[in-house]
């Protein structure tokens, strides 16, 4: 008997291992272009630099970071204070062990599509089992507009969100259904990770999980407890996120964002037509204010047809069951949910935009799409499900025919417009970085910068009046100290922008500086002496309670996951 279960337990060992190699080898045509020693041009091109300065960031001690070094034309900006940082974490870890930038990026990018399929199989597979997992799960990593944020706009925290918000759906689900410490945990970190992945996005996925949560809480049994449960694992998985999410909300009106909502990027100029989620002309330019758009926003046509399929089928077993199961009723929901989030990219809901003043922050509301393949690509696991209803063998011929016709119809998307010399974008050298990049991420340069410096700083500071001699002692992103002797009074400039946080003293005590007449670049007026002068980086209020929050939100999460013990 034991020698039985134990070749039974092997054969279905193998079995998942053969599965897993077979969906890793479907999944890889996708990322083949990674796999070159060069790389290509999306429209941001800006990763490498970003890692970069995150990278210098950590080593020079400044956790969690907030500050680039670099970018600002060289004087500094809080980068990540507004910027989602969990990315670039991801890709951190990679390169701390010992790849390059650009690969640690380039893994990244990769990582994402296995996240995404993973995510969507652990949901479809609720519903249609594990072949109907498998579709929806290639369904969705093959979605044309994947394509759209990875080989063309190179949106790569969009992409690591979007790819995470399966599998956040399933994990609400789970915690719902069946309201496990373990669950609790589970569904915290997979929403808190969604926060963290794109700070835009997450104005669309806040309200979407909530009205998720709250379909699945009425679906079930035991209401007040899966209510009880998903609010905890919320509310945990927003404080867990607040050290970046509550510094970005109120810090915001420190920096000149506001740009981020104007010009090019005012969400009026890019709403969608209905017809354009149908078709389109593949392109690798941008979005306009009109048809057709320099890039493509279509779903697949494929894609579309299934999910209709599956509605149509939970329809007629409806009717023929007389009874609408939770099954029927997920079907409906997300096929509306995802009618109503193809209703806000278009022309028709302007009006909702413009009486709601925070989604100008979204700025391009075919950003719904996010969304919209998710709901489709869960949707396509039914028309295997039904199928198999009606006889399996002919299931199993449409599931291998099927993924064939997806690879067939959406791997010409799957790759980039031209391969170029890595070294012409994604650069790691500091000049280049203040030079060139610092004018391609303006974001969040400070408030009380007005114009654009002309003069990329050589030294951390600048002497306007005086003769003092001054010696640097240390310079970091979050600390700069200087020894200065000067004989007479003298003026100098610490070439860094002021932003909330920065801090000086001489001699170990604190002092006030100037900047507001010196276009945000921090100055000091110096008496004769001998000094020490240091300026650091340090938090202010809302970043140390917030910092205090999310520290004691992962301990009360470690705690949840060791005891295990009900909650409840």
């Amino acid at each position: 008997m034991k020698i039985k279960l134990l070749i039974n337990y092997y054969y279905h060992r193998f079995i998942s291992l053969w599965w897993g190699l077979l969906i890793i080898g479907l999944i890889i045509p996708s990322i083949l272009p990674l796999f070159r020693h060069d790389f290509f041009h999306m429209h941001d091109y800006t990763h490498v630099a970003r890692l970069y300065e995150m990278d210098k960031a950590i080593k020079d001690g400044h956790f969690p970071m907030r500050w680039s070094k670099d970018l600002g034309w060289g004087y500094g900006m809080p980068l990540f204070n507004f910027y989602a940082p969990l990315p670039y974490y991801f890709a951190e870890i990679f390169h701390l062990l010992g790849f390059t930038f650009l690969d640690s990026i380039k893994i990244c990018f990769g990582a994402t599509f296995f996240i995404a399929f993973l995510g969507m199989f652990l949901l479809a597979k609720k519903l249609w089992g594990n072949l109907g997992g498998i579709l929806s799960g290639l369904a969705f990593v093959y979605s044309p507009y994947r394509s759209v944020d990875f080989y063309v706009r190179g949106a790569l925290g969009e992409l690591f969100g979007i790819s995470l918000i399966p599998l956040s759906i399933w994990a609400i689900w789970q915690l719902i259904e069946k309201r496990t410490p373990k669950k609790l945990v589970i569904a915290t970190l997979a929403m808190a990770c969604l926060f963290l992945s794109h700070t835009v996005l997450t104005l669309i996925v806040i309200p979407v999980m909530l009205f998720i949560a709250t379909f699945f809480i009425i679906i079930n049994k035991k209401r007040i407890k899966g209510c009880f449960y998903f609010i905890t694992s919320f509310l945990l998985s927003l404080s867990l996120s607040s050290f970046f999410l509550l510094p970005a909300f109120f810090e915001k009106k420190f920096t000149q964002v506001n740009k981020l909502t104007e010009g090019f990027s005012y969400y009026g100029h890019h709403f969608l037509y209905w017809r354009q989620f149908l078709s389109g002309t593949w392109g690798y330019g941008g979005s306009v204010d009109s048809i057709p758009d320099g890039i493509s926003f279509h779903l697949g046509k494929l894609h579309l047809l299934l999910a209709i399929i599956t509605l149509l089928c939970s329809i007629v077993y409806f009717f023929t069951k007389k009874k609408i199961d939770k099954r029927g009723l997920t079907v409906l929901f997300f096929f509306f949910l995802g009618f109503g989030c193809a209703f806000l990219s278009t022309y028709k809901a302007k009006p909702i935009w413009d009486a709601l003043p925070l989604m100008a922050y979204i700025q391009f509301p075919w950003r719904f799409n996010s969304f919209i393949i998710v709901f489709l690509g869960f949707l396509i696991g039914g028309s295997y499900y039904y199928l198999q209803k009606l006889n399996t063998k002919i299931a199993i011929i449409f599931l291998i025919l099927l993924i064939g016709i997806f690879l067939k119809l959406n791997i010409r998307y799957f790759k980039p417009e031209a391969y170029i010399d890595s070294s012409l974008l994604y650069y790691t050298d500091e000049t280049l970085i203040k030079k060139q990049m610092s004018g391609i991420i303006p974001d969040y340069i400070p408030l009380w910068v007005k114009l654009v410096p002309q003069i990329i700083p050589e030294k951390d500071y600048e002497i306007i009046s005086g003769d003092p001699y001054v010696e640097v002692k240390e310079s970091k992103t979050q600390k700069l100290a200087l020894e200065i002797s000067s004989q007479d009074k003298s003026r100098i400039l610490l070439n860094r922008f002021y932003f909330p946080g920065w801090e000086a003293s001489i001699n170990n005590k604190k002092v006030s500086f100037d900047y507001q007449e010196n276009n945000g670049i921090i100055g000091f007026n110096l008496p004769a002496g001998n000094l020490s002068l240091t300026l650091e980086f340090k938090p202010t209020k809302i970043r140390l309670i917030s910092d205090i929050i999310s520290l004691t939100s992962l301990l009360i999460l470690g705690g949840i996951f060791v005891s295990r013990k009900k909650i409840s």
